[in-house]
């Protein structure tokens, strides 16, 4: 029961943070230079709120490892697909082939819930790690320094930039992708951060 309730709190902060105006483009960009995987930001935003520390890079390798296959496998074939149809083969783009990329798109985002609700069960486990006095300490941390929200989701979100950016470089997989700007996934980092910090200040 215990992880439902971490699933679904994972869930509804995802959600509040993409759905906020103009962070589903920033993700993207995101995604398309870096090949990083929103929904491990989301996640380590999550985790850095429910911690009261940002998650260090181990943790961040951790949880991307342990939902690689399943987005390599799963989520990123739909996504091809459904990127695919949005131009062709004939007879695509036409009503009927438009109707099948939204059943492929429903299936993506079903994907991805998958992905989500393991990645919560991982905080969960990560968690219950913790002592109940390290706990303690966290919350009473936490609550002492809730000025320092957006520093906390910042340094999260600078760790699991570099994780993919280290990722795409060490195995060229984005080549020309990579900005020229090294800033620039930093500032569509941030943006992600300011709206995780707006849900913060209105779920605390």
């Amino acid at each position: 029961m215990r992880d439902e309730h971490a699933n679904a709190d994972h869930w509804r902060f995802s959600l509040a943070v993409y759905r906020q105006e103009g962070v589903a483009a920033h993700c993207l960009e995101l995604q398309r230079r870096l090949g990083l995987d929103v929904n491990v930001l989301l996640l380590m935003l999550w985790a850095a709120r429910l911690w009261g520390v940002a998650p260090d890079v181990a943790q961040i390798a951790h949880a991307d490892e342990t939902i690689r296959a399943w987005r390599d496998e799963v989520v990123h074939p739909l996504r091809q697909l459904r990127t695919r149809l949005k131009s062709g083969p004939p007879p695509a783009p036409d009503p009927q082939t438009t109707a099948l990329r939204e059943g492929v798109k429903q299936l993506e985002l079903d994907a991805e819930r998958v992905q989500q609700d393991r990645l919560a069960q991982w905080v969960a486990a990560q968690t219950a790690t913790q002592t109940g006095q390290r706990a303690s300490e966290t919350e009473e941390r936490r609550a002492v320094e809730s000025d320092a929200c957006v520093a906390l989701l910042e340094q999260t979100a600078v760790r699991v930039v570099a994780f993919y950016e280290a990722q795409a470089t060490t195995a060229s997989v984005q080549g020309d992708a990579l900005p020229n700007d090294p800033w620039l996934p930093l500032q569509h980092a941030h943006a992600v951060v300011m709206a995780a910090a707006r849900v913060r200040t209105r779920t605390s």
